[in-house]
């Protein structure tokens, strides 16, 4: 009986793949989490957005990038 772990031989190669896919996951739930915080501010009104310091135009890059 052979043990997969010791029967698969890892190359650089192929330990780079799950590095690529895992950053893909990674990058597509980053976009899940700002799209869901872009539809929840949206929701806020004018004068709560002026509050904080937003306007509807600045919205987006706000939840993307921050405020300076």
């Amino acid at each position: 009986m052979t043990d997969l772990s010791t029967a698969f031989h890892w190359t650089s190669e192929a330990a780079g793949k799950p590095s690529r896919i895992r950053g893909l996951f990674e990058a597509l739930a980053r976009e899940i989490r700002i799209r869901r915080a872009l539809r929840h501010v949206s929701t806020l009104d004018d004068n709560i957005l002026c509050d904080i310091g937003l306007s509807r135009g600045g919205i987006e890059d706000a939840v993307r990038h921050g405020r300076d």
